[in-house]
């Protein structure tokens, strides 16, 4: 663990060979506080995040109340848990989703539970839900607990309770007793009576025949 409060760096340098180090406190002066003026000289002011890259087992990484507009750098810290970064100068959306490559990141900070120490960031109309939608990883944000939306639905799930059971009837053949000959005409029938009259005629006929003979 190294703390470097208000030590008046300006730059993250010479921790090459600190490669187990797994926390460190770079927190400056507050710049809403009132003493600000009298102790600017020695507050940290880090604008970049620069010089971590072979801390290949940090853990946490306090840099609260800083001067620092981008995140790039601690993308080579894959085993950072918790950072905090209230108090600075991160407007844009896309330095923090750019800490989605950070598998184990656990805790953000951006600004106090309270709403205190913000970034500009924070004010970003979409902020919080952009956040939970890209970090998904993170399960910790400005102090406040996250709900991811698998979590959402699971809880939204059981509040409902169980679900009624739905009986399903039996299975029946709907065709069951259908013939595609009922209902059909029977040629035969249909022709019987024709029949009839043309042997009653060629009986006639075959009659009148033998009289004349």
């Amino acid at each position: 663990k190294l703390s470097l409060v208000k030590m008046n760096i300006h730059r993250i340098e010479n921790l090459d060979s600190c490669v187990n180090l797994q926390e460190i406190n770079f927190t400056g002066a507050h710049r809403n506080n009132s003493l600000f003026k009298l102790i600017i000289e020695l507050g940290n002011c880090i604008e970049e995040i620069l010089g971590v890259e072979k801390l290949v087992n940090l853990r946490k990484l306090v840099l609260t109340s800083n001067k620092v507009k981008t995140l790039k750098g601690l993308q080579k810290c894959p085993r950072l848990e918790h950072i905090q970064l209230q108090d600075n100068l991160i407007s844009n959306m896309s330095e923090v989703s750019s800490l989605a490559v950070l598998p184990n990141l656990k805790v953000l900070y951006l600004k106090n539970i309270d709403g205190s120490m913000r970034n500009a960031v924070c004010d970003h109309p979409s902020y919080r839900s952009s956040i939970v939608r890209q970090l998904t990883q993170l399960t910790i944000l400005d102090g406040e607990r996250l709900k991811h939306m698998d979590t959402v639905y699971q809880e939204d799930l059981l509040s409902l309770g169980a679900a009624p059971r739905v009986e399903i009837p039996p299975s029946e053949n709907w065709l069951a007793g259908f013939s595609w000959d009922a209902g059909r005409p029977d040629p035969d029938a249909a022709l019987r009576p024709s029949l009839a009259r043309f042997e009653t005629a060629m009986q006639v006929r075959n009659a009148w025949f033998r009289g004349q003979g």
